[in-house]
């Protein structure tokens, strides 16, 4: 993860359902547009959820099943089988494996047995004291998302890293709800966040469309993760907020252009700009004829383009002092001229 530019994660999560066939088509899409990393969730449905948990709202909306939450989950499980050859997959095409964990038995299980590079915490989770102090204690890098958190759960879940030394946190801004609205976005809280906490602040974009991802890297969002999918009329409850192939192949090229055109903040005269910069502006020009020997003063000088020649600061060189040459009305005043 230490690049530099933004860093995309192509969300997958469990839009595989399931089927370890779908996840790598997946993986195929991501790399070919050019994503930095792919992201899968570890979970056992029995671990995770009660029988009787209910289905959230977007999950009754979205998910087309009468199934209930604990089926919905038990239908969307890889095995930790199917996770090494995801990482292996991930590996020999070069792009990162990232898998979010929701117990710590799957922290340990992506920690010690598939030896990942860094974490990505769930927003349900900043409130896991548990799974965050595992996290913590490994030392790797991770992605905590702060969806449904205020400013002070935040600051307890860095608590739990600061305690066990680990400083090698990012915050991920994020609205939880699949698609949320552009209302509910809010995304100067990515600011917030930067001058709260002082860490590295990227948004996870559950929003519809390019727009509040390339606002988000103009606001400064060091990394990207949008869900994608092979279809948004598959089953499942994440599919409908995900983009297509080509839609994030799109997506992708476009948050390359626009973290071209956000560029380092250096104001500098561009080398596209030079040309225009010597013809556009304005230098000094005999306003007059100007005979050798005339005393020089204001009347003898005007502005005109093109600018390749003396800017008006020079004019104070000039005054007072007698030509030492003739020009005509309209020539570019050099310094010779006294």
């Amino acid at each position: 993860m230490d690049q530099q530019g933004i860093y995309i994660i192509a969300e997958i999560g469990v839009n595989h359902n399931g089927d370890i066939a779908i996840a790598k088509e997946l993986i195929t899409i991501a790399n070919q547009a050019g994503a930095d990393a792919v992201k899968f969730q570890t979970f056992r449905a029995e671990s995770l959820s009660s029988i009787s948990t209910p289905k959230t709202k977007y999950q009754q909306a979205n998910d087309g099943s009468n199934t209930s939450h604990y089926e919905m989950l038990k239908r969307l499980e890889l095995t930790y089988a199917d996770f090494h050859e995801l990482k292996d997959y991930c590996d020999s095409l070069g792009i990162d494996f990232i898998s979010t964990p929701y117990d710590v038995e799957a922290a340990r299980f992506l920690h010690e047995d598939l030896n990942v590079g860094f974490f990505k915490v769930a927003s349900a989770d900043i409130i896991d004291i548990p799974l965050l102090t595992y996290v913590a204690s490994t030392g790797l890098s991770t992605i905590l998302s702060t969806g449904m958190a205020t400013i002070g759960e935040i600051e307890f879940a860095l608590a739990v890293f600061r305690q066990n030394n680990n400083r090698n946190v990012s915050l991920l801004h994020c609205v939880s709800n699949y698609p949320c609205s552009d209302q509910s976005l809010n995304l100067n809280v990515i600011k917030t966040l930067k001058h709260v906490f002082q860490l590295p602040v990227g948004f996870s974009d559950h929003s519809s469309g390019f727009v509040a991802s390339i606002a988000a890297s103009a606001l400064g969002a060091c990394m990207l993760e949008k869900h994608i999918t092979l279809s948004t009329s598959m089953l499942g409850p994440d599919h409908i907020s995900s983009m297509m192939p080509e839609e994030f192949s799109q997506y992708v090229s476009y948050v390359r252009r626009s973290e071209a055109m956000i560029g380092s903040g250096i104001k500098e005269i561009q080398q596209e700009e030079i040309n225009m910069r010597d013809v556009s502006r304005k230098s000094l020009h005999a306003r007059i004829n100007i005979n050798e020997g005339e005393i020089l003063d204001y009347s003898h000088f005007c502005l005109k383009r093109p600018g390749s020649g003396l800017g008006y600061k020079s004019i104070e060189y000039f005054i007072g002092k007698p030509a030492r040459k003739s020009v005509d009305c309209g020539n570019i005043i050099n310094l010779d001229l006294a």
